[in-house]
Formats: C-alpha cells, structure tokens, sequence
C-alpha cells in the first residue's frame, strides 16, 4: 500500500515538473515577443517625436490592433503566472536567495531590456536635468526647461516626487550628455537593482516561514511588479522598499526607524504620509511617550532641513500633491462613475452630470475618510492589536486609499501592495482583496 502512494506522488510530481516546463517555455516565448514588441514600437515613436517634437506615450500606438496585441501579450503572462502559482502553491523547496535569482535571470533581464511604455521615465530624467542646470523643478515646470527628453514630455508641471527622488533623477542625468537612452536605462537599472533588494528583504524577513522560497519567488517575477516597477520604471519600486522595509521594523519593535522610513518614503512620494498617524495612535496606545517625543523631534527636523535645502516655499510644497492632474478622472472610480453618467442610454444633460457627480464624488471620498478613522483607533478597541496587525492596517488604508480617494489612478500605484501581501500572506483577507485589486488594475 505504501509503494502505491509512492508512486502516485512521484507520478504527481512528474505531471506538475512537465506543467512547469510547459508554462516556462509559453512565458519566455511570450516575454520576448513583448520585448520586442515594445522596442519596434518606441523606435517608430522615437523618430516621429524628434521630427514632430510630439509628446505621447511610448509606444504611440496609433493603431487599434496594436493595443490590443500589446495587451494581450501582457495578459498572456499575467495569467500563466497566476496559473504557475496554483499549481506550486504547495509545493516546498530550500534553496539560496541567490539561487531564486539565478533561476530568474532571465525575466529580469528581459523587464530590463524592454523599453518603457510610459513617458514617466522621461520625466523623472528630465526633473534630473534641471536641478543639475540649478533650476528648482519644484517651483519651476518642466515647460520651463528644455532638454533632449523635452520632446517626450506628456506631463510639463512642477515635479510631484520628492527631494529623494530628485537625488536618483540627477544620477540618472548625468549620463544623458552620452546619449538619452542611456540616462533611462541607468535610471531603469536602479529601478531593477531596487526590486531585487525587495525580495531580498522579504527573504531576509520570512526565514523561519516554511514559505519563504515560493513567497520570494512569487514577488521576483510577478509579472506585474516587473512591467511597472522595472520595464515602465515607476517611482512605486522605490515605495514598495520604504513599506517592506516600514514593516520589518514594526515587527521587530524599532519604531523610531518605522516613523524615519515613513518620512523617507514621504521625500520619495507622497503616498506614505497616510502611514504616520496609525504609527502615532499606536505608541500613544502603548503609551510609548519617549518614543514618541523623539519620534516628533525627527519629524521636525526633517520637515525643516526639507524645506531648507529643496522646498523652500508653500508652491513648492504644494507641487508634491500633484496639482496637475486638479480635477480630471482617469482609472479610477470616480472615472466609473463619469463614464456611467454619461450613458446614452440614460440620455442624460451635461449640467445634470455635473451636479450629480458632485452629489456622488463626496460621498465616494467619504468612504475613504470613515474607513481610515475606523482603522486609526483600531488598536483602542481590539484586543490584542499587535505590530502586525499595524503593518495589516496600513496596508488596508493604502488599498482604500486608491479604491476610493484617488480619482486620478494609475495601474502601478497598487504594485506597493504587493509587499505587504508577501509579509502578511497569513492574513488572507487582505491578500485576496490586494491580489484582485492588483490583478484588476494590470489588466483594466
């Protein structure tokens, strides 16, 4: 009887080892026809936008069939990943962390190679340029200063990311008097180098969990966070380490590093200021009053040495709120909710569509409002609130944060999610909302 058993889990296991070769080889073949798919493209727009001095996203997929390629060239990949994860769901292996990114290589690379879809690498290159000539690009547009990435510019404002951001846009910079790929890919290098540090982090943290190799894995070649964060270059790989790294403090009790990680995202983006008043509340609870009194003094210094060296008017503080986007919709609920008010079917006037989005738009927002104070005095009224419970609740005020309190989406904000879920995979509520919302958000 025990032979027969042995048999079926090795009969088992060789049906899930051929599952994986098949899903392997359907994945790279359909990488490398998005890479270069992504390189043709840009290519085409490269030298349309140099001719036109257009700006438009790159690719500018200016035909209908294009898009829908592109899209489902992603979608491919997005779903073999959730398929490969099903399969090995409870499969368990020991091997290095180097090993896992030995094994990945190949994704990596390609994430790395293929150039951005978006122009907001260009942007944060662009920002670089300036401050390198002297020019403030928190007081002063992007509009205000020419450069060889110019042409490329969708958005021309004052720039909406932090000093710290401006720190890696000049480094990337610099290399732009060589040529300006080079100064994206530099830039597109970081990025990449910062996505390994997450999953080493998150290795590093879950050691003892019997997990770990497929959680690490999961996260490295997630084909969401490698378009966003590596192949688009989004500034968000820079927040997800500030949140990976916000909550392994939390868990291991140093709360000063917690509060100062938060205030470093903060110069990075402005997403993580949400994350300092559940971290205040918390100490308060405990009664943690040192903590607290020098965890305020940081915050001051901080805020002043800010606005010493980069934002030294209210303008400039304001451009970190992204006053460009103002009152338009994109990807988000409010969009939905635009879009469905504007039915033809419900014959509708615009003046009646405006007033009722202004009736609905608060309401929305209102949702967001109560749902964070419920979960900022969580820890007076549920028993045993620990560190994780905080790192679990900042992670739900983050996700209704883009559910219902950012009119202007973008799919890429939710890929800081994504850290969260893998150091708190045993709160499965959470995971399963973030992981949907992820995967909505990739394939909206």
């Amino acid at each position: 009887m025990n032979n027969f058993w042995m048999i079926m889990l090795n009969l088992d296991n060789y049906s899930n080892q051929k599952k994986n070769q098949i899903l392997l080889g359907l994945a790279i073949i359909f990488s490398l026809i998005l890479c270069v798919e992504l390189a043709i493209r840009a290519y085409s727009f490269n030298l349309e936008a140099l001719a036109n001095s257009t700006g438009q996203y790159i690719p500018d997929f200016s035909k209908t069939i294009d898009k829908i390629r592109v899209g489902i060239e992603y979608r491919c990949l997005i779903v073999i990943y959730i398929v490969w994860l099903i399969i090995n769901k409870n499969k368990k292996i020991d091997i290095s962390f180097i090993k896992i990114l030995k094994n990945s290589s190949f994704f990596l690379l390609i994430a790395f190679i293929s150039y951005p879809i978006t122009t907001d690498i260009n942007l944060y290159v662009h920002y670089g340029l300036m401050d390198l000539n002297g020019i403030n690009p928190f007081i002063n547009a992007a509009s205000t200063f020419t450069s060889k990435l110019s042409p490329f510019l969708v958005w021309k404002q004052t720039s909406t990311y932090g000093p710290i951001s401006q720190l890696f846009f000049m480094f990337s910079a610099i290399f732009v008097a060589i040529t300006p790929i080079l100064g994206i890919y530099v830039f597109k290098l970081i990025c990449l180098l910062f996505h390994i540090l997450n999953s080493s982090l998150i290795w590093q943290h879950l050691k003892t969990s019997p997990h770990k190799v497929n959680i690490t894995i999961a996260y490295l070649v997630n084909p969401f966070l490698l378009y966003e964060q590596v192949t688009n270059a989004h500034i968000d790989v820079l927040i997800s380490t500030a949140l990976i790294i916000l909550i392994i403090c939390l868990k291991n009790h140093n709360y000063i590093a917690a509060i100062v990680t938060a205030w470093i995202g903060f110069l990075i983006k402005t997403l993580p200021i949400i994350w300092l008043p559940l971290i205040f509340v918390y100490l308060i609870k405990q009664q943690r009053w040192k903590i607290i009194f020098s965890a305020v003094c940081l915050s001051l210094g901080i805020l002043f040495a800010t606005y010493v060296i980069a934002l030294p008017t209210m303008d400039a503080w304001k451009s970190l709120l992204n006053p460009g986007v103002g009152e338009k919709v994109g990807g988000s609920l409010y969009a939905l909710v635009k879009s469905l008010l504007s039915l033809k079917i419900l014959n509708l006037s615009l003046s009646f569509q405006d007033s009722l989005y202004s009736i609905i738009k608060p309401i929305i927002f209102s949702i967001f409002v109560v749902s964070y104070l419920i979960i900022l005095v969580k820890p007076y009224w549920k028993k045993n609130y620990s560190d994780t419970n905080l790192s679990i609740s900042i992670g739900w005020v983050t996700l209704i944060l883009f559910m219902f309190a950012a009119p202007w989406y973008c799919s890429w904000y939710s890929s800081v999610l994504l850290g969260v879920v893998a150091l708190n995979i045993h709160s499965k509520r959470f995971a399963i909302t973030s992981i949907g919302f992820c995967i909505i958000s990739a394939i909206a």
